[in-house]
């Protein structure tokens, strides 16, 4: 039995900071001096502290009110594009019900983008416009969301540019910040783990082994949303490809 290996680099910021305090839970709960790891883990511990203090600051400039209400503004005028769209579904001319459906598969395929975190929803937003200002802007003309695509369109920019001025010389400074924590916490947490792994080696693992079945749990669960992550933005790329390639008859 030993701790599973991790690479925690590899994870967002969200996802390694939750790692984290996933660990620190369970250390808590067995005890640092029990697993015989209280001055690593004290010295760890304060490492993290720099983490989550760094992330707040962080968080708190990226999620200012004004980017908020833009991104709310954009949310708004998608939805109501969607529902417009799909009122013509049952509409008695043909031609315009036709338009409709084909709007319809487009929307599917892309699925609920206001759902996503604001920066992927931008990017997705960016892909569906190229699809709905392209190939399928007669459709939209008929069942009279052209205005809106042009709108949303305006927003997107808009609120992508408000995202890139909040990066400002606070922001970026706080970003190294969090970034050395993280790899000094990186360090400290992987030679915790080594620790442990070798008091297993040389005593046993009757002491550690609820500790270490816990702590491998958790670390299973953060590979999984790694290579979810990694599928899913993999994914991203080849439906933003496809729609490029739809725009431009495949050609590209």
């Amino acid at each position: 039995m030993k701790i599973s290996k991790i690479y925690p680099y590899r994870l967002r910021n969200d996802a390694h900071f939750q790692l984290f305090s996933d660990f620190r839970d369970a250390v808590a709960k067995f005890g640092a001096a029990a697993l015989k790891i209280k001055p690593q883990f004290d010295e760890w511990l304060a490492i993290f502290e720099k983490e989550d203090e760094a992330l707040k600051k962080i968080n708190k400039s990226a999620f200012t009110q004004q980017i908020q209400d833009a991104d709310k503004a954009r949310d708004d005028t998608y939805m109501g594009m969607v529902e417009i769209a799909g009122a013509y579904l049952k509409h008695c001319d043909k031609e315009v019900s036709e338009a409709a459906r084909r709007l319809k598969i487009v929307f599917d395929t892309y699925g609920n983008i206001v759902r996503k975190p604001i920066n992927e929803q931008t990017s997705a937003t960016v892909n569906i416009l190229q699809e709905l200002q392209g190939k399928y802007a007669a459709d939209c003309a008929k069942v009279k969301i052209d205005d809106w695509v042009s709108l949303l369109a305006t927003q997107n920019e808009a609120l992508n540019k408000l995202v890139g001025d909040r990066v400002d010389e606070t922001v970026a400074k706080t970003d190294v910040v969090l970034r050395e924590a993280r790899l000094a916490g990186d360090e400290a947490f992987k030679k915790i783990c080594d620790i442990i792994n070798v008091y297993i080696m040389l005593e046993g693992a009757a002491n550690y082994e609820v500790f270490v079945k816990t702590l491998n749990a958790i670390i299973a669960k953060y590979g999984v949303r790694h290579h979810h992550s990694l599928n899913q933005n993999s994914q991203n790329l080849q439906n933003g490809q496809n729609g490029q390639n739809s725009q431009h008859g495949g050609k590209q």
